[in-house]
């Protein structure tokens, strides 16, 4: 049974929101962590680059250091047909110096065998900065399934490489809670959490705008949540990613309190139902 989790909150939930304060804003609503981006995606810009920011690191980490809210994972490295391992050092670094557990990756190199080794390589440089490299699986990337995502990570055969569980990309890319089941539980480091409608978009495009702007609170829609929650290790991290859950115009202080009571208020559901599942004493 799920008792403990700790919950951070990802960085779409506060999409925008400066660093430093998406820390306090967690903080305030009585999260444990966040997840920060320290360098743009491929070709998405980001308001506040971390990575090369010195003054910025030593503002993330005073704010970690006077708030108790640590930074749980960085975002986000991209894998393609033209990967330099050694240009994604820097951002390795940055992640390692405002305490990150896992840096996010993820493949668009249409070479598998290419982006296996090149993901290899980069959990080997991680590795020097203490950090395990968490790859998440989405419908329009070359790793698309959480099958793929298995296999890619398997092939790499690196400890500290696995698998981000995205709710959201398992549904969206056929994937369920039984796929999941048939995935070696250490190669799941984290769920990253939302709910959605039960209508599949039909195009890529759809399913992209959906997953920065269309998530739904847990227990908003029709995803098989709890059935997953029971296949999953009992202190999993839980990562609140909810883009668009929260009013438009939203404060970062009301997404994060919006977030965070969505995501108390479902654990809690979950685990008085698993407590009314025991037998007696």
């Amino acid at each position: 049974m799920q008792t403990h989790n700790l919950r951070s909150i990802a960085y779409l939930s506060l999409f925008g929101a400066e660093p430093v304060e998406q820390i306090e804003a967690a903080a305030e609503a009585g999260l444990d962590a966040v997840g920060l981006r320290v360098v743009a995606p491929l070709g998405l810009p980001l308001a506040h680059p971390i990575a090369g920011n010195p003054s910025l690191i030593r503002r993330i980490r005073d704010a970690t250091h006077r708030t108790g809210v640590r930074v749980f994972d960085s975002e986000v490295l991209t894998l393609t047909r033209n990967t330099d391992v050694a240009e994604f050092v820097p951002a390795l670094a940055a992640a390692a110096e405002i305490g990150s557990t896992y840096m996010q990756i993820t493949s668009e190199d249409p070479e598998w065998l290419r982006g296996v080794d090149n993901f290899g390589k980069v959990c080997d440089e991680a590795s020097r900065f203490g950090l395990r490299i968490a790859l998440e699986f989405m419908r329009w990337r070359s790793v698309r399934t959480i099958e793929e995502a298995a296999n890619f990570v398997a092939s790499a055969n690196r400890p500290n490489g696995g698998i981000v569980l995205d709710t959201l990309h398992l549904s969206r890319s056929g994937g369920s809670p039984l796929a999941v089941a048939k995935v070696p539980r250490e190669h799941i480091m984290y769920v990253q959490l939302c709910d959605a409608t039960e209508t599949m978009p039909l195009t890529d495009d759809a399913v992209i705008a959906e997953a920065r702007g269309g998530r739904l609170n847990p227990g908003e829609g029709s995803l098989w949540l709890k059935q997953l929650f029971d296949i999953l290790p009992d202190d999993i991290a839980v990562s609140i990613e909810v883009p668009g859950a929260a009013p438009l115009g939203a404060s970062v202080q009301e997404r994060s309190h919006r977030a965070a009571k969505a995501l108390g208020e479902w654990l809690a559901r979950y685990r008085a139902r698993e407590m009314d599942r025991l037998p007696p004493s």
